[in-house]
């Protein structure tokens, strides 16, 4: 029995071995290359980034001798230079175009509540119909997003949705529509139009803040207002409380109608 019978066996198990162990270092080795990531790895966004413009280093850079701003004048020196929109000293453009209308600064806007969306919440459970729905229900329950930083108030659009139930509701909100009056005062409900500021919003949306204070309602200033917000016809809540029409009165009697009804309250 020759030596080579027992050499060949462990020659062809030292071979298979390492050819193994080959194998698996090259798979570990790209395994941790696929799943490491290195500082040396990290580079910004394509696009993201661009070279500065270097001004005045020579011709070949499209920016040298006068780095752009070309030969002379106001333009070319240091400083500020011309403001925008100057010509020179001649009427500029936007003194020649003339101008029409104005900016109302006495206009409010009004975030719009339509009566489908309403009906929709009822429908749902989120606002109870027995109780008086005003702007602090309607925000609570968010049919309207947001606390109104850029409205007035809230007023009542007409678009109902036939196919939903429309209970009998007491609404007090900022104004309501023509047409959605039409459809709460037939299902049986009670319209009162209320007057806001923005101190009365905020005491609206967020009655913690306020809580212990005594804050008066508002009562409008404004003409318009004041004529819209004791007129019957567009459930203005302080209709019953003025004597006689705005219209014939004084800005003296109104104040004073005003400090009667105060003390009404206060009594």
């Amino acid at each position: 029995m020759s030596f080579n019978m027992f050499n060949q066996p462990l020659r062809s198990l030292v071979s298979s071995s390492s050819r193994l162990f080959a194998s698996s270092s090259k798979a570990s080795s790209s395994r941790s290359a696929s799943s490491f990531t290195h500082l040396g790895d990290l580079q910004p966004a394509k696009g993201s980034t661009h070279a500065d413009i270097r001004y005045g280093r020579g011709p070949g850079s499209q920016r040298g001798g006068t780095s752009g701003r070309g030969h002379k004048g106001q333009k070319a020196r240091n400083g500020k230079g011309v403001r925008l929109g100057f010509e020179g000293g001649q009427t500029p453009l936007h003194r020649k175009v003339p101008k029409r209308g104005f900016i109302n600064f006495t206009s409010k806007t009004y975030a719009p509540l339509s009566i489908s969306k309403l009906q929709e919440f009822i429908l749902k459970g989120k606002i109870n119909p027995l109780n008086p729905i005003g702007i602090k229900e309607i925000l609570q329950s968010n049919l309207i997003h947001g606390n109104l930083s850029n409205f007035s108030g809230i007023k009542l659009l007409g678009d109902s949705n036939s196919n939903l139930p429309l209970p009998s509701l007491e609404l007090n909100l900022s104004r309501f529509s023509k047409s959605a009056s039409e459809k709460i005062l037939n299902s049986g409900g009670k319209l009162t139009s209320i007057y806001y500021n923005n101190l009365s919003l905020r005491k609206e949306i967020f009655p913690q803040k306020y809580a212990g204070k005594d804050i008066k309602n508002a009562k409008p200033t404004r003409k318009n207002d004041i004529l819209y917000y004791t007129n019957p016809k567009k459930f203005g809540y302080l209709a019953d409380t003025v004597p006689s029409s705005a219209k014939k009165m004084t800005p003296a009697e109104w104040t004073e109608s005003n400090a009667v009804t105060e003390t009404q309250t206060q009594i």
